[in-house]
């Protein structure tokens, strides 16, 4: 592993934090908040409880199975047999596939739901709701990614250039911000903070769309993208989690253990005709 590797995305993890909380401090979407550094205590201190127990539990196993897969040459990109630097296209595209699929499986899925909407349950999104989800969020997709790195035949270097990719655009399209007319043209290509606030709303048929991470493309492959006509405001959260006891640390980590909302699983069944 290159010496540069372990330091490059916690160091720019925290440059883009820092300019995407200047861009809403100078120019918010949603103004008049007056409570940012209480909010952004409370999130940054859970993201700062997944980045320790992920670093000690997963870092050396990522590193391990990406070793074994470019020494063993398997996987997609491998039988493709495409050469550096090439191949790292086809590599980000191929992990942002990945991601567009488990975001929606956190939507489906009754049991992965209950982690994923701590991270919905935030009702002032900003940059800081980039870094807010629950810890079992994380394990679960850290361990899936386990299998998923041998399958597309992905080393470290694209693994790495690709989560610094995931944090930039992350924090970009959660950010309190607005691109005003530039957003239409950049949502051609990239999530954007409208694309991704509808996304966030309380109704559930705009909760249950927009599921790209990085590329928008795949939302509009498989017909999931939606967004709203017009500029209004859109409430964001989940009706069930307004009270402030859901927003502490300690109320987001017992978020999967609050009663499923029947807002959520049994509509979006109909809605996909299952």
């Amino acid at each position: 592993m290159p010496s540069w590797m372990p330091t490059v995305k916690p160091l720019l993890t925290i440059a883009f934090l820092a300019v995407f909380w200047t861009w809403e401090s100078i120019a918010p979407l949603v103004s008049g908040r007056t409570m940012r550094l209480r909010h952004a205590r409370r999130n940054l201190a859970i993201a700062l409880l997944n980045t320790a127990v992920l670093a000690l539990v997963f870092s050396a196993a990522a590193v391990g199975v990406s070793a074994w897969t470019s020494a063993q040459q398997v996987g997609l990109l491998n039988a493709l047999n495409i050469t550096w630097p090439w191949r790292l296209v086809p590599a980000i595209l191929l992990l942002d596939a990945w991601l567009y699929v488990w975001h929606q499986l956190n939507h489906r899925v009754p049991l992965l739901w209950r982690f994923h909407r701590m991270h919905h349950a935030d009702g002032e999104m900003d940059v800081t709701t980039a870094t807010r989800f629950h810890l079992g969020e994380h394990l679960g997709a850290a361990s899936l990614r386990l299998g998923v790195i041998p399958l597309l035949g992905v080393n470290l270097v694209e693994i790495v250039v690709f989560e610094i990719l995931v944090v930039l655009i992350t924090m970009f399209h959660h950010a309190n911000i607005s691109l005003g007319c530039m957003d239409s043209l950049a949502r051609t290509v990239l999530v954007t903070p409208r694309m991704h606030q509808v996304h966030h709303s309380r109704q559930p048929t705009e909760t249950n769309s927009n599921y790209s991470t990085v590329f928008s493309i795949w939302d509009r492959l498989f017909r999931t993208f939606r967004m709203r006509s017009g500029n209004e405001i859109i409430t964001l959260g989940l009706d069930e989690f307004q009270d402030d006891r859901w927003q502490t640390v300690g109320g987001m980590l017992k978020t999967p253990m609050a009663a499923l909302s029947n807002s959520m699983g049994p509509r979006l069944d109909n809605e996909l005709g299952n």
